[in-house]
């Protein structure tokens, strides 16, 4: 497999985690919001906080693409 082959393959598997991260952030903020009225506080907390990281996780996985895309722009 040549290098420029395997920085693809990256980019393919970052897109798809990127995008299911995103998936997973808009169902916790979804559910977050239909149901804050009868949902025990501690559980919206932690909806919260993995809401905040998956946040972070969606913007990791959004900068490793734009630089796989520049190492893959580099190789060709």
């Amino acid at each position: 497999m040549s290098e420029s082959e395997s920085i693809k393959a990256n980019i393919a598997f970052h897109e798809k985690m990127f995008f299911a991260a995103i998936a997973a952030l808009m169902a916790l903020i979804g559910w977050m919001s239909s149901k804050y009225m009868v949902a025990s506080s501690l559980l919206l907390i932690i909806v919260l906080v993995v809401s905040f990281f998956s946040g972070i996780y969606v913007v990791y996985q959004y900068r490793l693409i734009k630089r796989l895309i520049k190492e893959l722009k580099d190789v060709e």
